[in-house]
């Protein structure tokens, strides 16, 4: 697969915003600055790190104000909201709780648009089908956030057992004595830890169109639009509110842009300062 179908989005992996986000964290906190607005205007161009040039550093850092603005409340004395705990479990102090909070949500603003740039010209259908005849699973799960179920006209399972229960429990939900997943066709389950879709084996997105291409592309879920690059930086807890610092940039390489480009999303994963972590998906 040639590198060069993959220019715009090898372009944004090369000038992560990231770098750019701590230094004006550090700027904003230890100057006399009363907004992270005057922090921005005041950055000088171009801006050189150990990993790029940034030509129009502003520009790239006004598209994140609304994540930095967070700090003009820590900066006041408010706390972050968020209950953030190392791996240990330990309760993070409030500067690196915020820190960490911004570069989740700067990476999934940015990851977004990566992903998208890698996606379009790779025309691959990986995360819209289920599993085929060889693969180990016998389904794939497309998680959905609340409201986005209704994307889809689709047979919905909403019971008191769905929502005892998640997709990934070993003892499988039941539907007539029959695993849930034994169909010939996707579904909506509603579980304790929310909606997702079902695809079965040997079936397929109902908003993929027979050209490969998303019939609801503009309005997709958000789990659709950071298809196969996440950002790891935070770990939602799945026994409560609470998130795990992780540090982490996780890339799945059944997909064929990851598998083209581990050493450009490697450089991008040191430029940030988070391990990358190359995992397989579907088996």
């Amino acid at each position: 697969m040639e590198k060069e179908r993959f220019s715009q989005g090898l372009k944004l992996l090369k000038h992560p915003a990231l770098p750019l986000v701590s230094m004006v964290q550090f700027l904003f906190l230890t100057g006399d600055f009363a907004t992270v607005a005057e922090v921005i205007e005041q950055m000088p161009e171009p801006i050189e790190t150990g990993y790029a040039v940034y030509n129009q550093p502003r520009r790239l850092l006004r598209e994140h104000l609304p994540h930095l603005a967070v700090l003009e409340a820590v900066k006041a004395g408010k706390p972050p909201g968020k209950r953030i705990v190392d791996e240990a479990g330990n309760q993070l102090d409030t500067m690196s709780a915020i820190s960490a909070i911004i570069s989740q949500q700067v990476m999934e603003q940015e990851l977004e648009s990566i992903n998208s740039a890698l996606c379009a010209p790779c025309n691959c259908t990986l995360c819209c089908v289920g599993p085929d005849r060889r693969m180990r699973q016998e389904f794939f799960e497309i998680p959905l956030r609340n409201g986005e179920q209704a994307l889809f006209s689709l047979v919905r399972h909403d019971t008191t057992e769905s929502r005892r229960v998640s997709a990934m429990d070993d003892e499988p939900l039941h539907l007539a004595d029959t695993p849930f997943y034994v169909s010939d066709e996707p579904a909506l389950f509603h579980w304790k830890n929310g909606w997702s879709m079902i695809l079965p084996r040997e079936t397929s997105c109902p908003a993929l169109a027979e050209n490969n291409r998303c019939q609801i592309y503009e309005k997709r879920p958000q789990v659709c639009r950071k298809p196969q690059i996440f950002s790891y930086v935070l770990e939602p807890s799945r026994d409560d509110d609470s998130f795990c610092l992780r540090s982490t940039l996780l890339a799945v390489t059944d997909c064929p842009y990851v598998q083209d480009l581990q050493e450009p999303l490697a450089a991008y994963a040191a430029a940030c300062e988070l391990a990358l972590v190359l995992k397989r998906n579907k088996q």
